[in-house]
């Protein structure tokens, strides 16, 4: 009995010994894994994605630390983000988890070309920079007129060699063509009265929604060709279902073209590229000549042609007549950054009076800010306390301007009923005012040729949205859209006539104070970067 007594206690003192070594002592033993990203380095093409992972925690916010022209991100979840390579070049993606930081280094290299194999050729082919004299047999694509041309010669329609343009497929933006080397120094637009352009859109499954808008805009010199510029001529109607688009050339469009900007756009996405939208495909370039057109005699100028609309006016310096250079003076400091915040669709709300717009007044007052106020003529003559509005921020320092008299885009009238309704609005805001002189904002920040012919004021556009239009944003997301896009010289949007706007501003401007920006009105950001506004030029920034 004493025997198996001690076998027993034996057994009993091993299994102590073997749980004292395995067991932790204490629960500092027991650490837990410290979070981390599935991996510090990522390498992709330019329009390629690659999923960046959260391990050993629960929630991650996702941002971009540098290099925000670089890439994109989409899908952001707890533990979880998407990264896209917009262009070459490096990017940080950071990943905050509490109070740790993580980030991955993310390399972005230009997509391969796509190789296509060449036309049989009699000749070498000249390799070097094109020469600008014609060749004097023209090439079955590029009808290219005789070097000395008979005086009366007729103008022919000119069809581009995409196998001679390099890329002609792209999946984001900037996405441009130039085509400069196959037109020859007789060329001018005053010849043609449109270019047709085909094109072929694939997206990812069958959601076509996120293309809202698609321009296309025909580039005069190479400074233009940026993928985003208007250039000389452009439209904005590439559409999901179509595959083809035409830019008409007004009669005034003369001189060169060098190629084409290529810009799809999701409105709900601050314009950017659609998330949907795998690819855009240009297939045929065509510039179609003007019936009866003719080319002058070797030596003779070029016809100046007789504009259909005609441009009113010569572009000059803009002043607001309430631009108050002491404030700036005395409230700002130059080398520190600063922003513009603009309001779009007040006073009021669309249909009557709502008291957002001063609210937010009231918390730009608080905070020691100014704001660009961008009326629509309709909705101050709503009634007395929509006009008691622009009266309001007209004497508290904030600058008034002309966003129309609707909402309707001015985009596809004529240049008539554009004079009509920015002249309504004007009159309506001098009265109130007594100023003469507004910026103006285009409703649906859509452009055509006519606006910018008839309508003699700087065109002010966006850089920072706060996407606040949509339904689906909630006040703490415009606060994001806002404050994560900061940048010095930056122009944000937002709309006075929604509640979760007013309940934002506050929030919006104590962070922009916290992280250094100071804020202001859109006159008052160009003054204090020294950059003039001209009218009949669009801006969208102060950089």
């Amino acid at each position: 009995m004493k025997k198996q007594f001690c076998k027993t206690m034996s057994y009993v003192m091993t299994a102590a010994l073997l749980l004292g070594v395995s067991m932790p002592s204490s629960p500092a033993a027991a650490k837990k894994k410290a979070p981390k990203l599935s991996t510090k380095k990522v390498s992709i093409s330019v329009g390629q994605k690659k999923t960046i992972k959260l391990k050993n925690g629960k929630k991650a916010v996702w941002s971009i630390k540098s290099g925000k022209k670089v890439v994109s991100l989409s899908k952001k979840k707890k533990t979880s983000v998407v990264v896209k390579g917009k262009k070459a070049g490096k990017a940080v993606v950071l990943a905050k988890v509490g109070k740790k930081k993580l980030t991955c280094k993310v390399t972005v290299k230009e997509k391969k070309p796509a190789v296509t194999k060449a036309p049989a050729i009699t000749t070498a082919p000249n390799t070097n920079k094109p020469s600008t004299a014609p060749t004097a047999t023209p090439t079955a694509v590029v009808p290219a007129p005789t070097a000395t041309p008979e005086q009366g010669e007729a103008v022919k329609d000119i069809t581009i060699d995409m196998t001679k343009v390099g890329d002609t497929e792209f999946s984001s933006s900037p996405a441009t063509i130039n085509f400069s080397s196959q037109l020859d120094a007789r060329f001018d637009l005053a010849y043609f009265k449109e270019v047709k352009i085909g094109y072929e859109l694939t997206f990812e499954g069958e959601d076509t929604s996120k293309l809202t808008a698609g321009k296309i805009a025909v580039a005069g010199t190479t400074e233009q060709l940026t993928g985003f510029d208007d250039g000389v001529a452009f439209n904005y109607n590439m559409a999901a279902g179509a595959t083809s688009v035409s830019v008409a050339f007004d009669e005034k469009v003369t001189g060169p073209a060098v190629g084409l900007n290529i810009q799809p756009m999701d409105a709900a996405a601050s314009y950017g590229w659609p998330e949907t939208l795998k690819s855009v495909k240009i297939t045929s370039i065509v510039f179609v000549a003007r019936a009866g057109a003719t080319y002058p005699a070797a030596g003779a100028s070029k016809p100046t042609p007789k504009p259909t609309v005609a441009p009113e006016f010569e572009s000059s310096e803009f002043k607001y007549d309430g631009l108050d250079q002491n404030w700036i003076d005395k409230n700002i400091d130059p080398e520190k950054p600063v922003v513009a915040l603009s309001f779009d669709d007040g006073p009021g709300g669309y249909t009557g009076f709502v008291d957002n717009g001063m609210k937010i007044q009231k918390a730009l007052t608080a905070a020691g800010a100014h704001a660009t106020f961008f009326y629509i003529g309709a909705h101050i003559e709503h009634d007395e306390d929509s006009r008691n509005e622009v009266l309001a921020a007209k004497e508290a320092g904030f600058e008034v301007a002309n966003h129309s008299y609707d909402s309707n885009g001015l985009n596809s009238v004529g240049p008539e009923v554009i004079k009509e309704k920015i002249a309504k609005t004007d009159a309506l805001l001098s009265e109130i005012t007594g100023y003469k002189h507004f910026l103006f904002r285009a409703p649906n920040v859509a452009y055509s040729q006519a606006m910018y012919a008839v309508i003699e004021k700087p065109f002010i556009d966006v850089s920072i949205w706060s996407q606040d239009y949509q339904d689906k944003t909630t006040k703490d997301d415009l606060v994001n859209n806002v404050i994560n896009n900061l940048k010095d010289g930056g122009i944000i949007n937002m709309h006075s006539v929604h509640d979760k706007t007013a309940e934002a501003v506050p929030e919006i401007l104590e962070q922009c104070k916290d992280k250094g920006y100071q804020v202001v009105g859109v006159s008052e950001l160009f003054a204090i970067k020294g950059k003039k506004l001209m009218t009949g030029v669009k801006y969208n920034n102060a950089e």
